[in-house]
């Protein structure tokens, strides 16, 4: 004569395995099927979420100070020397390799260290 143990729960594991099991073979089932549907809401929900960060070139003053010092710097005679510079050194290396590419170059630098600061701070406080 076999006793049978009887278990509190019955198969309440092996059901909600077995219910895991099949939900998330649905869940999967469904996403390959709605694929398109599915990269869309990734998409407005990633936008929502960027569109939360829109204060993020306001900061408190913390920075300030070496901001100015940096931005007054870049864009005083410590910045036209620097571009002033690298012009010279462009059309020398230019002129000592016959191409005028390097003096293109030192051009190109002279340019970024005039608009630079500007261009980047208007791209830090941009608003939507």
């Amino acid at each position: 004569m076999a006793i049978a143990i009887q278990q509190p729960y019955g198969n309440f594991a092996a059901n909600l395995a077995r219910q895991a099991d099949e939900t998330s073979t649905r869940l999967v089932l469904w996403a390959l099927d709605n694929k398109k549907a599915l990269i869309i809401s990734l998409v407005a929900l990633t936008f929502v979420l960027l569109a939360l960060n829109v204060d993020a070139g306001t900061t408190a003053t913390e920075f300030q100070g070496i901001y100015n010092k940096l931005k007054d710097w870049v864009s005083g005679y410590l910045g036209k020397a620097i571009a002033m510079f690298a012009f010279v050194l462009g059309l020398g290396i230019g002129v000592a390799k016959s191409s005028p590419i390097p003096a293109i170059s030192g051009i190109v630098f002279a340019l970024f260290v005039a608009f630079g600061p500007a261009v980047l701070e208007g791209i830090a406080t941009a608003t939507l």
